[in-house]
């Protein structure tokens, strides 16, 4: 019997590709910095590693790459991090703001039937603070956050912390997610019905997120409800 449902945030209950992107790129363009010199230290895997685990903000990690980009003036310095750190949350909330018409329905929906929802996400301090802000935060009974527990998918710990929190067991509950992070094959092992979210990657082009054969894919989030009345 399925008594709960875990959700993934990004690409599966808000996309990035529904607003205009400020990854990396555009973070550089914004700067006036070399791209490629950027992106070498934007996407070192240690400082991405930090930044998922809350060990470092988006402000310590930009105060160290952009003086090694040239920018060595303190105050354009100061001027730079305030402007990326402030357009980095606009965009956050920008696609808390801009969900596919389906995903409220569904959670309200889920919710009136009684399933128990939770939020399972690999993200940043500043969009924690972004999804801690977003209205309809409440409908979740347990929200995990890597950046808060200093967890991240795949690790299966972030999964039980969400599972244990709702009061029910793994084999309880649906997982759903776009599949990044090895996040559905971790669901999977630990007893819950993993689905692949596929509405944001079926209507963006060239997304980065595959489809995935080996599980069960739900085009509309909607579906969800009607599986649930069927049992799953």
């Amino acid at each position: 019997m399925i008594r709960a449902a875990l959700f993934d945030m990004y690409e599966t209950l808000c996309s990035h590709y529904r607003c205009p992107l400020y990854f990396g790129a555009q973070t550089a363009e914004d700067c006036g910095v070399e791209p490629a010199l950027f992106l070498s230290f934007w996407r070192d895997a240690e400082g991405e590693r930090g930044r998922t685990l809350g060990q470092i903000t988006l402000e310590e990690r930009l105060r160290d790459i952009l003086p090694r980009c040239g920018i060595t003036d303190p105050h354009r310095l100061a001027a730079l991090v305030e402007r990326v750190c402030q357009k980095r949350i606009q965009t956050k909330q920008q696609c808390l703001a801009a969900l596919h018409p389906g995903i409220l329905p569904m959670l309200r929906g889920l919710a009136a039937q009684g399933i128990r929802l939770g939020l399972v996400s690999n993200c940043y301090n500043e969009e924690a603070q972004v999804i801690r802000a977003w209205e309809h935060i409440s409908l979740f009974g347990s929200v995990q956050l890597s950046c808060e527990a200093g967890i991240a998918k795949p690790d299966p710990a972030i999964f039980l912390r969400c599972t244990n929190e709702l009061g029910v067991a793994p084999e309880e509950c649906l997982y759903i997610g776009d599949g990044g992070s090895s996040e559905l094959e971790t669901a999977r092992s630990l007893g819950m019905t993993a689905l692949q979210a596929a509405w944001y990657i079926l209507e963006t082009p060239d997304h980065p997120s595959p489809l995935k054969p080996g599980f069960p894919r739900i085009d509309d989030p909607l579906h969800i409800l009607h599986q649930i009345g069927l049992g799953f």
